[in-house]
């Protein structure tokens, strides 16, 4: 049987066929399963239990595990999703929406300013927008740089060219926006504030190898692994590969 990572590497610019296969690659790798419920435990405190809230670029659908009163959508259509649309033009009235997660989608937007202006149009009053996005650290620059299959630019915040593809990315996008742009941020949306933000996740994500390789850790090794995440967690400012950041519309 082939491997899934390697199934995944033909499937390349068959966005539909790669969104499915994701799932599959996530429910095979305990390393990547447990670096994403990492994710969704950090941001589930800053989640209502009610009101209308969105998931943009869901892809592999893994959310829905952990958030129930999360409408999934994503521009391309698969099994995981309930609407297609667009981030950075948001079929939603104004003021309607309680929260938008954002996982891993934000890297890839042609026009990363068009989605906060639509976020910040249909968001209510206190509504937050939840983000989990590839971080630009020492350590973690070379690693993304050399070994990773998205492209990282730190001296632009878009990706793709006018012929512009779903997977094009620029990892640094939000390394350039929450990190060394933090001021121009809240300068340009003053009506969106930065109520959270860490960085966090060192080797976990690296060691999980992705959609695009293998596992590079036993399982066995994986309890070790998130208790050295732990400790360095503190330091993840210097080396960490993931940050969360939590906006709130004031």
């Amino acid at each position: 049987m082939e491997k899934l990572h390697k199934k995944y590497k033909k499937l390349w610019g068959n966005e539909a066929e790669m969104l499915v296969l994701q799932r599959k690659i996530i429910d095979s790798k305990p390393v990547l399963q447990s670096m994403y419920k990492n994710f969704y435990s950090e941001i589930e405190r800053f989640f209502p239990n009610d009101g209308l809230n969105v998931e943009i670029g869901t892809g592999h659908g893994y959310p829905w595990k952990y958030f129930k009163n999360l409408i999934q959508t994503d521009r391309v259509l698969t099994p995981h999703i309930a609407i297609c649309n667009d981030a950075q033009a948001l079929p939603y009235k104004d003021g309607t929406l309680n929260t938008i997660i954002v996982i891993g989608v934000l890297h890839h937007m042609k026009t990363p300013d068009n989605f906060f202006n639509e976020a910040r149009r249909v968001l209510k009053k206190g509504g937050k927008i939840l983000m989990v996005e590839p971080y630009v650290s020492i350590l973690s620059y070379p690693v993304y740089k050399l070994a990773h299959h998205e492209g990282l630019d730190l001296r632009t915040k878009t990706c793709g060219s006018e012929k512009y593809h779903l997977l094009d990315a620029n990892i640094a996008i939000p390394t350039i926006f929450f990190k060394k742009g933090k001021k121009e941020f809240e300068n340009k949306y003053p009506d969106l504030k930065i109520i959270h933000e860490s960085y966090h996740t060192v080797f976990q994500f690296f060691a999980s190898g992705g959609y695009f390789y293998p596992n590079l850790l036993p399982e066995f090794m994986l309890p070790m692994l998130l208790w050295i995440e732990k400790v360095l967690r503190p330091l993840g400012k210097w080396i960490g590969s993931m940050m969360t950041i939590v906006i709130q519309k004031n």
